[in-house]
């Protein structure tokens, strides 16, 4: 009892630690917050703030790890969420031309939602037509 009580002040802790930094514009603590607080969440959660680092990270424009962290937070969210996460990282890859970072980020959405409408996209991509 005494294990899980302690959990969840760790969590508490952190999260308004983080919330905290981020109200002072404090970003690179913040990110620290809640990466802490992340390891202190279930394993079917620990993928949640990293949407929020990367949204940090956007703000502090540092793009590499900006989209290293919303492909962690894609990676634990619903197939349908995460194809739509996984494309809007491959347009972000391809905006800056990374191609193979977004054809590999293109295929991870359609194994997420065949349906997702890049195929065209990616075979354009794979065949240099883009």
């Amino acid at each position: 009892m005494e294990i899980i009580q302690a959990l969840i002040q760790n969590r508490q802790k952190y999260f308004w630690q983080g919330r905290k930094h981020e109200e002072d514009n404090n970003l690179l603590d913040a990110i620290e917050s809640y990466l802490t607080y992340s390891a202190y969440l279930a394993d079917k959660d620990k993928h949640i703030p990293h949407q929020w680092i990367s949204w940090f990270y956007d703000k502090l424009g540092d793009t590499e790890k900006s989209l290293f962290h919303l492909e962690k937070f894609a990676t634990g969210c619903t197939p349908p969420k995460a194809a739509d996460i996984f494309k809007e990282i491959g347009d972000r890859y391809l905006s800056s031309n990374n191609i193979p970072k977004a054809i590999m980020n293109f295929e991870h959405a359609i194994e997420k939602n065949p349906n997702i409408g890049i195929r065209k996209k990616l075979d354009e991509l794979k065949n240099g037509l883009l």
